[in-house]
């Protein structure tokens, strides 16, 4: 099995390179990401790597042209929207969505594994007290990573339908993906960083919000399953998973976990609070006022279909990815 991975040298993807390596039926990795080969993965025999921006021509031509491609796992995707570069983003975002998608079901790759976000459902009152389905409809308008995902969701689909291709196609709905790994290499302004960190209490907008988080194992584990196994695909529409633990932290959870205090705001206050801190910092300060709504209303997901397909149980709670515990530590 020969498989691609773009954003390889991230978070994620070089989780799911060192992952994929130790399998014997995993003949070769090609890591694609706009970054030399990280050192840590230099060492695999099986990995080769192309330094190359995927939203611009010519990533393809680097990959050898008669090599079988099965899967293509695709990770590389700009979470941030600088400030005042919010459509240069979800330009660069679309166009290498479109590039990946369109490559693999040239080259007939058997599978392509797409990294979403349960922020497309959208954070909105109606949220409270569920746990949302894949069937929801995905009503984000203003967030950017939301509304971006969104595109590039639709766009995957289309392409599939109007290919008539045979690539099966999978999109995972992820929350929040933390773990040892992942807050050991968290950036300044990271989520888990301002929360453990940088602020020295709690924010509480409404008592009802929540938020899921996946442990890093947990999400690893799931996308190699997906590798590997053959799946039954049950239509020609990609299939969606929800990738979530059934548990969820409220701001009253993680001020107890952390030993600091709630500080309660008016609802109300959060937006004008994002928006000066946001402008004020030039966006230095990650708190676009088009996210605000995700700090009021929660998006809980029911993550158990991945579960009943793959034979898959969460290893790890939502508390265990907040607090980065887990049974081994990812090499």
């Amino acid at each position: 099995m020969n498989i691609i991975v773009t954003g390889g040298g991230g978070y994620i993807g070089k989780l799911l390179i060192k992952k994929l390596s130790g399998d014997d039926s995993v003949k070769s990795i090609i890591g694609i990401d706009t970054i030399p080969q990280p050192e840590d993965i230099k060492q695999i025999s099986k990995v080769a790597w192309i330094q190359a921006d995927l939203a611009t021509k010519g990533w393809e031509e680097k990959l050898p042209p008669q090599l079988p491609i099965d899967v293509v796992i695709h990770c590389a995707f700009k979470i941030r929207n600088p400030y005042g570069e919010k459509n240069i983003v979800k330009k660069e975002n679309f166009a290498s969505g479109h590039a990946v998608f369109g490559f693999s079901i040239r080259r007939n790759a058997s599978k392509i594994i797409y990294l979403s976000t349960v922020s497309a459902y959208g954070a909105k009152p109606e949220n409270i007290g569920k746990l949302l389905s894949e069937n929801e409809p995905l009503s984000e308008k203003e967030n950017p990573y939301g509304c971006q995902k969104i595109e590039a969701e639709n766009d995957l689909t289309a392409l599939i339908k109007k290919t008539n291709s045979k690539t099966q196609a999978f999109i995972l709905r992820l929350n929040s993906i933390t773990g040892p790994v992942g807050q050991s290499m968290g950036s300044k302004f990271g989520l888990i960083t301002f929360l453990k960190k940088l602020l020295p209490f709690i924010i509480e907008a409404n008592p009802y919000w929540a938020r899921q988080f996946v442990h890093e194992e947990d999400l690893v584990e799931i996308i190699y399953l997906l590798t590997v196994k053959n799946i039954l695909q049950t239509g020609r529409n990609p299939e969606v998973f929800n990738i979530a633990p059934p548990n969820f932290l409220t701001a009253r959870d993680m001020s107890r976990l952390l030993n600091k205090r709630i500080l309660k705001i008016p609802a109300w206050s959060v937006r004008p609070l994002f928006s000066i801190a946001w402008h004020g910092s030039l966006g230095r300060i990650p708190t676009r006022p088009d996210s605000a709504m995700g700090l009021i209303y929660p998006i809980n997901v029911d993550g158990s279909r991945i579960e009943n397909v793959l034979g898959f149980h969460y290893s790890h709670t939502a508390q265990e990815a907040f607090l980065a515990q887990n049974n081994k530590l990812i090499q």
